[in-house]
């Protein structure tokens, strides 16, 4: 879809994820690292825990569909450099403190007048203008600046993040997308421009309606937990956990006697629950006594069972539960297993194999999937800095001034 568009990427961790979709789409993307490599990127969990910046996890994950070169954008020599290669490329992808790539000579505003199609996109915790542009931010502080945080967790307990950098993982895709849009205004201007993708705006398709609904209502939404309303929606397996709810209506109640019968075949349901009255079954307008009743047999039961136990029948008696599925479950699932979601990957320099999901989508004409593996530090910075005239001589002296 986007062969023969080149992609310069100076992104950090924030911005990974934006290369590596465009690199699945099929642009040549170019991963530029300091020299000696990104070493506050390639971090941990590492390959068989030993710990090396070729053998970052997250690295090797979300660097995928990439070419990759060093280069040291503080050095006049390597600002002189990227000049020369961002004259070459459709898209230049930053994550730098607003002002800072500018201050090098290499601003979106200096890069254009020598490449008036460059689409320049810069992915930053709170956006290139306003009170907070120059704030450094990890994903912890986008995420609860963004409102993300103060809406995870329990109501009885402080507020928690998600595990993995949501922050990182939702700008991604917005920025690609703005890439994208920008690309298909080029064509008909025939001239790049800015994308400016803030993570904390990215954070507000998280909340849903929750800062409309206070700017109507003046009510903040709180933290939920494992309760969905006033009933439990998640609870625990004999392996982990499982969703479903207690929730009544015309959908709800045929799930729950179905529930009660697979209890009952089982002898885990108690004679009161057997004989319940469902037909007017309305959990807004229990008692609490009575949803600690009916919680305490319905969780006493999916407490016996695995999550694929319990999913199997689900399936079978068209019973609205799902798993809370982990990484193993995911990995061993046949649905995924049945689209052929996962490749695996040669690495022979680190003398491992690893699977990962080869695509963001299945396309009917193809095109969408990973083109190769992460790059190693430097792997092509011969071929890369050749089409700017740098031969092997020159490369490796700028090698030693700690250019490349």
């Amino acid at each position: 879809m986007f062969d023969g568009l080149r992609v310069l990427d100076l992104s950090e961790e924030p911005g990974w994820l934006t290369g590596k979709i465009l690199g699945d789409l099929g642009a040549d993307v170019v991963k530029v690292e300091p020299p000696g490599g990104d070493r506050v990127g390639r971090r941990g969990p590492f390959l068989a825990g030993q710990e090396d910046p070729e053998r970052s996890l997250p690295w090797l994950a979300l660097n995928t569909s990439k070419r990759g070169i060093t280069l040291d954008c503080k050095k006049e020599d390597g600002q002189r450099l990227l000049r020369q290669l961002a004259a070459k490329f459709d898209v230049l992808l930053e994550t730098f403190a607003p002002g800072q790539m500018a201050r090098w000579g290499v601003g979106f505003e200096i890069l254009r007048q020598a490449n008036p199609r460059l689409v320049y996109c810069a992915v930053t915790p709170f956006g290139q203008t306003g009170p907070y542009s120059k704030w450094r931010a990890h994903d912890l502080v986008v995420t609860a600046m963004g409102g993300n945080v103060a809406v995870t967790g329990f109501p009885d307990r402080p507020p928690v993040r998600c595990t993995m950098p949501t922050a990182y993982f939702h700008a991604g895709p917005e920025a690609a997308t703005g890439i994208a849009m920008a690309l298909w205004a080029r064509e008909e201007t025939g001239r790049g421009q800015l994308v400016d993708v803030s993570m904390q705006e990215c954070q507000l398709s998280t909340l849903m309606t929750g800062p409309g609904q206070y700017a109507q209502h003046h009510r903040l939404a709180g933290r939920n937990g494992a309760v969905l309303g006033r009933t439990r929606e998640i609870w625990k397996a004999r392996d982990g956990w499982v969703s479903f709810g207690l929730r009544g209506g015309q959908a709800r109640i045929p799930n729950l006697v179905a529930t009660v019968e697979y209890m009952a075949e089982n002898d885990m349901a108690p004679e009161w629950l057997r004989k319940y009255d469902w037909s007017e079954y309305n959990h807004n307008t229990l008692s609490d006594a009575e949803i600690e009743r009916l919680e305490g047999a319905f969780g006493a039961f999916f407490a016996s069972k695995t999550r694929r136990e319990l999913y199997e029948q689900a399936v079978e008696r068209r019973i609205m539960l799902a798993p809370c599925n982990d990484a193993k479950e995911i990995s061993e699932q046949p649905q995924l297993r049945f689209r052929e979601l996962f490749i695996s990957i040669e690495y022979p320099e680190l003398g491992a194999t690893l699977e990962h999901p080869v695509a963001f989508a299945k396309s009917s004409i193809g095109g969408i999937g990973i083109r190769s593996r992460a790059p190693r530090i430097g792997e092509h910075n011969a071929e890369i800095y050749a089409e700017i005239g740098i031969d092997a001589a020159e490369l490796e002296a700028l090698a030693d001034q700690g250019v490349v």
